[in-house]
């Protein structure tokens, strides 16, 4: 009994000081099993404490050790306090090895800044052999690049070729190898990855564009930039580009090409007049209808429209529709009718849209016999909910006294289904109170969650971005998707759920509460309800705080700088600058005070967000001209499409919140929305 009371206060004692649990533990098992036969009942005496408690002790005590080195190790590493940084580093490396490869990706830039560059190879080395999959993985062997360049080390130029095949778009790694070749002495293939980064729309366009000679970038180079420069909403380089690629081409069949393209990128800066005198040069009847109706000159539309009407293109029809529309609103309905006939006979193909405006048409009118007809064809034979909302509509106001209500087979996240709810005041279904239980791979958990519980939360959701690449299982996507939406990083988490079907035990990640405590505070400063606030935010950014739009408008909800600077003092907000925008706190503050005056103006929500998105000078000439009876038929004949999809969208995920929040009150809402 001696000896074994030594041997087990031995190994307590040092496992609390020298903390080597794996060792210990295999002594401890070894001298159990060569002991047992002597000791058996010392092992199992209950008065006794097991060692096993002490190890555990030991093992979390190493892992918080090593958790407090890692992230002592990188504020030292990013202070440059080098020498205290590297022993740090090693100590994480050693106590935490499941972040062993950030402790080494961290130690290699100490080592970087000592001076010691054969050791932070050696780091970079061991991340690739024995982390291979990391996500850090790719920064190592870039920064192996780099400290090899830096020594002239001959194997860079095949590292630098495998990295490039394995990054093809990443244009700043094809800079850096056209940098290398040039230096040493392979300038046509220099000059070649020079023309890629220069066709691109990377920062580093501009260097690439000054390493090569006038005669080595081709027409065709300057039409690609400019193509690329449009995809990328850069619409006024765009212009400079392809005004020099139209300057310099000769041909005639390009001159085209050039100009189409050039006429895009003025349409999109609403230079409509601009873009319509291009598109009639190279004949694009399409985009020239769609110019000349943007730019009010409905006189040159007119004369116009026969030869428009000859396009094949169905989407010609769309705006022929557009056209008959704006015909109706301006009290035309006779006239609307004719040319929405000439386009169920010309145009086969856009039949449901011009039955849709014909049938409309009818019912604004009021003569709802016809209106029924059309809208229930419409309704049996496309079964679209829009078309059984308005055609049962129909029925009710020609004397059907049975309540509107949904189909059984209609989706209850439909927008109609909701405006039924509102209009019978009642509540949408409730949620299921129950929810799918996953989990992710036990180290990747145990590594997501150590990154985080340590603050290194855009580490942990880099992790989960990687292991998203990868095709995951569902149960898998749902527990990524769930992880992110614990760390705020909201817009991936709905972009990755949104991969699967709706389901009820999943709709906290559809409609997070997203930056809680600031849309709480906007809500108590503006009276706003804060799902209301949530809706907007989902719908104009996704829940991310950087997004800005091709018009220019900032943030979480998508704010003009002009008109933020004209609604911050209501919510004590002082904008200096434009990028203050991007802060959540301001934007949400800012954003709710606009449009709460909006509200306060208008009376009702959906005009209120249709404001919000299409202007409230719009808003008021629709308004009265329309002469609507009914907020959703105000709804429903919004002149502007993404205007008209951007109200019902925002008023279903508001209605999807409510949904979420049992207490809410129907008959409120009700209020908000307006008369049905």
């Amino acid at each position: 009994m001696k000896l074994k009371e030594i041997l087990i206060h031995t190994l307590i004692t040092l496992a609390n000081s020298n903390r080597r649990c794996s060792v210990l533990f295999f002594y401890f098992l070894l001298l159990e099993v060569l002991l047992a036969p002597f000791f058996t009942p010392a092992l199992t005496s209950a008065s006794e404490p097991l060692p096993n408690a002490a190890g555990a002790d030991a093992v979390a005590e190493i892992n918080h050790e090593g958790e407090q080195a890692l992230i002592q190790g990188k504020n030292s590493m990013e202070k440059g306090d080098y020498e205290k940084s590297v022993p740090l580093l090693t100590a994480a490396y050693e106590k935490l090895p499941l972040l062993g490869d950030y402790a080494l990706l961290w130690r290699s830039r100490a080592y970087e800044g000592q001076g010691n560059t054969d050791k932070a190879l050696e780091d970079l080395k061991t991340i690739k052999e024995k982390y291979k999959e990391s996500p850090l993985v790719k920064k190592a062997r870039l920064r192996e690049i780099d400290l090899l360049i830096k020594k002239n080390d001959p194997s860079v130029g095949r590292l630098l070729d495998e990295m490039v095949k394995d990054n093809p778009s990443n244009m700043e790694l094809k800079y850096t190898y056209a940098q290398y070749l040039k230096e040493n002495k392979d300038p046509q293939k220099a000059k070649e990855l020079f023309r890629e980064v220069f066709i691109s729309t990377c920062p580093l366009s501009a260097n690439a564009s000054n390493e090569l000679a006038p005669s080595d970038i081709t027409v065709g180079d300057l039409v690609k930039r400019g193509k690329a420069l449009n995809a990328e909403w850069q619409f006024q380089e765009a212009e400079k580009v392809l005004r020099e690629a139209l300057a310099r081409c000769d041909s005639r069949r390009y001159k085209d090409d050039i100009t189409d393209s050039l006429a895009y990128s003025l349409f999109s800066q609403k230079r409509y007049v601009e873009a319509s005198a291009l598109f009639k040069k190279t004949k694009n009847s399409l985009w020239r209808a769609r110019s000349l109706f943007r730019a009010g000159d409905i006189d040159a539309f007119q004369s116009e429209l026969p030869e428009f009407s000859k396009t094949a293109d169905k989407r010609i029809a769309e705006v022929i529709i557009a056209y008959g529309a704006m015909k109706r609103r301006q009290g035309h309905s006779d006239e609307a009718l004719k040319i929405f006939n000439s386009v169920l006979s010309r145009y086969p193909s856009a039949r449901e849209e011009a039955l849709w405006a014909t049938g409309w048409t009818y019912y604004l009118s009021r003569d709802y016999k016809n209106a029924s007809r059309l809208l229930s064809e419409l309704a049996e034979t496309y079964g679209d909910p829009k078309y059984l909302y308005w055609s049962r509509k129909c029925r009710e106001l020609l004397g059907d006294k049975e309540p509107l209500r949904p189909t059984a087979d209609q989706d209850l996240h439909d927008f109609y289904s909701y405006l039924t709810c509102l209009k019978n005041k009642q509540k949408p279904p409730a949620l299921s109170r129950t929810y799918l239980k996953t989990s992710l791979n036990s180290v990747v958990a145990e590594r997501v969650d150590t990154l985080a519980e340590i603050g290194l939360k855009n580490e942990a959701a880099a992790e989960l971005l990687l292991l998203a690449r990868k095709n995951p299982a569902p149960d898998d996507l749902i527990s990524i998707s769930s992880y992110l939406e614990k760390m705020g990083h909201y817009k991936t988490a709905e972009m990755l759920i949104s991969k699967m079907p709706y389901n009820e035990e999943l709709h906290a990640l559809y409609y997070p509460l997203a930056f809680w405590p600031e849309v709480k505070e906007a809500s108590e400063t503006t009276s706003l309800d804060p799902y209301l606030i949530l809706s907007v935010i989902r719908e104009e950014s996704r829940y991310e705080p950087e997004a800005r739009s091709i018009a220019g408008a900032i943030g979480l909800m998508q704010l003009m700088p002009q008109t933020a600077r004209r609604y911050n003092k209501n919510v004590k907000v002082h904008l200096k600058d434009s990028p203050e925008l991007y802060e959540a706190r301001t934007n949400i503050l800012v954003g709710s005070s606009y449009l709460k005056q909006l509200l306060n103006k208008l009376g009702s929500v959906p005009l209120a967000l249709a404001s919000y998105n299409g202007g409230e000078d719009a808003v008021r000439d629709w308004l009265k001209n329309g002469k609507y009876r009914t907020v959703d038929e105000f709804i429903e004949d919004i002149p502007y499409q993404e205007t008209r999809n951007y109200v019902k969208k925002v008023l279903t995920t508001y209605f999807e919140y409510l949904r979420s929040n049992r207490d809410g009150d129907v008959s409120l809402a009700h209020t908000r929305i307006g008369e049905l």
